[in-house]
């Protein structure tokens, strides 16, 4: 094989001028490179071919372990595959692949979202919208979004919702930890990508640490938990668990000294008691009223005083979103926005923006009007449900984070668990409106359970 071919075959070579003027080591690299590729390949179908019958024959082994890549794993953690699938998204997959579409029902988000992929797809067959965005909406907000909407199918809600209650208490306390310590132990976990490079470091206000976990962030991880906090309310623990766990995710969330997972976890758990009210008793309700007006009370005047410390750093960052809203004037109906420009470094910029924390604005900039519209829609369909009763954890969830939305571009794992959550709302849905409950999976050497053992979701 000449140099040509082997370039051809997507062999990387890292010293072209020893590796030319020197053939043994060209046929040095050649070699390890055909063997590893290949071997490298096989362990990773066997691994995933093994997690598949694992997760087929326990289902809620798959929502432990995807809860697990969601809180703990960072998103720099992952294998470049001709595009990069981080390990969420490849529990994600499994979580897809091992789902059953036995109850599955399409419904108007279903077609709305739908709708979305088929115009960008169209889009960039036209030239309109770029190849890495479009992969960015497959593999980053699709995955996800199929992966909540399936999921149900398998795993019983009330299983769900403790999986996501109890990591984000646990996330909580790691990110409480990080703060007393100084120090975030998933920074450590280096990786030769620019996923890392983009989301190790840490940052401060006014002197601060702001705590981040996993997640990259710090208001990754303040909107991840205010998202959560809602399946606190509804699990199946004691009343002084729910409690003191809640309090918990308040401090954390605190501790991101991110506004806006402040403000989204207090519009969570307000949305919460009042459009979740006939499944949480009352005594519960006034005692979380209390918690959060005493919360309010004690933290609001420490934050302020940091945001205070922080000067103009915190108020600049206030006044460069409402920046943002004038691009909106520049984008198109359809693909990328008339005031995007590539420098000769290769940085992109809107009109003078480099980064753009407006999910609402960067989307409109990158895919244009219409697709942005459709989404509103969803989100729409989302907000009647829950203003005419029929809310739902994950539809709160939703619901707590649209000035969220307005004002933070998604980012690392959030990007997921929004995608996830609104996947899981439209499935929640449904099976309120049909009744339809997973199916059972029956492991040979287990014994069959009688009707009057099996569990019954609370939520259908």
């Amino acid at each position: 094989m000449d140099l040509r071919n082997m370039l051809g075959a997507g062999v990387v070579l890292h010293s072209w001028p020893a590796l030319i003027d020197d053939p043994t080591k060209l046929d040095s690299a050649m070699t390890d490179d055909a063997l590893r590729i290949p071997l490298l390949a096989g362990i990773g179908l066997a691994a995933f071919a093994n997690a598949f019958i694992l997760m087929r024959l326990s289902p809620r082994t798959l929502m432990v372990a995807w809860t697990l890549a969601l809180f703990f794993v960072p998103i720099w953690a992952g294998a470049q595959i001709g595009i990069y699938f981080s390990v969420i998204t490849v529990v994600t997959i499994l979580a897809i692949s091992t789902s059953s579409l036995h109850f599955f029902k399409f419904s108007s988000v279903d077609a709305l979202m739908g709708s979305f992929v088929l115009l960008l797809l169209v889009g960039w067959m036209l030239g309109l919208v770029q190849w890495g965005h479009l992969v960015l909406v497959l593999t980053g907000w699709m995955i996800p979004y199929l992966g909540g909407r399936f999921i149900a199918s398998r795993v019983e809600l009330k299983w769900i919702y403790g999986c996501l209650a109890a990591g984000a208490v646990a996330a909580a306390c790691l990110a409480i930890a990080e703060f007393v310590t100084g120090t975030n132990f998933f920074v450590r976990l280096k990786m030769s990508n620019s996923l890392y490079a983009t989301w190790h470091t840490l940052q401060f206000r006014g002197g601060l640490l702001r705590v981040e976990g996993a997640f990259g962030h710090s208001i990754a991880l303040g909107a991840s938990l205010a998202m959560c906090s809602v399946f606190i309310l509804v699990v199946a623990w004691p009343q002084w668990l729910r409690i003191a766990s809640l309090l918990v995710v308040a401090i954390a969330t605190g501790l991101t000294f991110s506004r806006i997972g402040l403000i989204a976890l207090a519009l969570t758990l307000v949305v919460g008691l009042v459009a979740l009210r006939h499944d949480i008793v009352a005594s519960l309700r006034w005692k979380i009223f209390a918690l959060v007006g005493l919360a309010a009370a004690v933290g609001l005047p420490l934050l302020l005083s940091v945001f205070t410390s922080a000067g103009n750093e915190a108020s600049g960052s206030a006044e460069y979103r409402t920046d943002l809203l004038p691009l909106l004037g520049t984008a198109s109906l359809v693909g990328i926005a008339k005031s995007r420009e590539v420098t000769a470094a290769g940085t992109t910029y809107y009109g003078t923006f480099q980064s753009i924390d407006s999910e609402v604005v960067l989307t409109a900039l990158r895919f244009g009007l219409l697709p942005l519209l459709i989404l509103l829609a969803a989100l729409a369909i989302c907000c009647i449900a829950v203003l005419r009763g029929r809310a739902t954890p994950a539809s709160v969830a939703i619901v707590g984070m649209i000035p969220a939305f307005a004002t933070v571009a998604l980012i690392t794992q959030y990007t997921t668990l929004v995608w996830f959550l609104a996947g899981l709302a439209v499935a929640c849905h449904h099976q309120r409106l049909h009744g339809a409950s997973p199916i059972k999976t029956v492991v040979a050497f287990q014994p069959t359970q009688t009707k009057n053992q099996r569990e019954v979701s609370k939520w259908l």
